[in-house]
């Protein structure tokens, strides 16, 4: 298993009229956790596109439970459960600076070849790099 943990602070544009994060905010948020996940382990997204690697968005799953505010640090923990194959799947948590979950959830991404744009089994590079992790 891998985990990541991002730290992100609630900016104006992000609220609604009320100071709350706007629910369409969170897949962004799931992106952050995704970047900085592939960033850590040394393989940024550049590097994967310049590898023709794309993992374009196959499925999202949010379950919304609690709100976050205007100028919250939010806590984005994502996670690498299982080793991929053909799609790789991150789990995200969410929690405010009290540590209350606030957003839970999932996303499923297919690795494609960025020249035919068909999809793929794991790249060997990306395989070889995940692979001590589980």
């Amino acid at each position: 298993m891998i985990k990541n943990r991002t730290e992100i602070r609630v900016r104006y544009g992000e609220t609604d009229q009320m100071g709350i994060v706007n629910n369409a905010v969170y897949p962004r948020y799931f992106e952050v956790g995704r970047t900085m996940m592939f960033r850590e382990l040394g393989f940024s997204y550049k590097k994967m596109e310049q590898a023709d690697i794309l993992i374009p968005l196959s499925d999202i799953y949010i379950k919304y439970h609690s709100p976050a505010y205007y100028d919250d640090v939010l806590t984005l923990t994502t996670e690498l459960r299982e080793m991929p194959a053909a799609r790789i799947k991150f789990d995200y948590t969410i929690h405010n600076p009290k540590g209350k979950l606030i957003t839970s959830g999932y996303s499923i991404q297919a690795f494609i070849n960025a020249k035919t744009r068909r999809p793929m089994r794991i790249p060997e590079v990306v395989k070889e790099l995940l692979e001590p992790h589980f």
